[in-house]
């Protein structure tokens, strides 16, 4: 990847697409077009990809048909060519994996049927999960926030469903 390229002129340029594996196939789809076909995760496991759909979805309506689960799965296999916002965060790429099933796993751990995603998401931002593993869960929220934004946002669709004129420095070749 070019020096001079940064992180929003990747996503608006498409790289967001890739490979990702469909009914025993390689296909190579946008997350929003993976997520729809049932993708089948490398990374992460598919209670773990439910898990983030769920909360980028409270956090973002759209995040989960945007494909958030299939887009963080796809990034963490990019290693060091990552687009994920934790890498510009602090978060080294050699990191990314273990900080997102950590994410996942305390979201499956510590909600069930009683717990409103809501109660959860403000419990988050106060760091009150008193069986939180892992990093803050305050900073998790942010991370997650940032990347379902990204998902449902960072698209020439997102940018007209805000109203706002899609202005980007280098046109995307497809829509992602």
């Amino acid at each position: 990847m070019p020096a001079s390229l940064n992180r929003r002129q990747l996503l608006s340029r498409s790289t967001a697409a890739g490979f990702f594996m469909v009914a025993g196939q390689w296909l190579w789809l946008t997350p929003q077009e993976a997520q729809a076909r049932a993708f089948e995760p490398q990374i992460l496991s598919p209670d773990q990809c439910n898990a983030l759909s769920s909360l980028g979805d409270a956090f973002v309506p759209g995040a989960a048909a945007g494909g958030i689960a299939a887009y963080i799965d796809l990034q963490l296999q990019a290693g060091d060519d990552s687009l994920l916002i934790g890498k510009y965060l602090g978060v080294d790429t050699s990191a990314q994996t273990g900080f997102y099933r950590a994410a996942a796993d305390n979201v499956i751990a510590l909600t069930d049927e009683s717990t409103s995603l809501q109660t959860f998401i403000a419990d988050m931002a106060a760091d009150s999960l008193s069986n939180w593993a892992g990093p803050p869960a305050s900073y998790v929220l942010f991370v997650l926030r940032a990347d379902a934004l990204d998902v449902v946002y960072g698209t020439p669709e997102g940018f007209d469903a805000l109203g706002i004129p899609y202005m980007a420095h280098i046109k995307p070749e497809k829509p992602w």
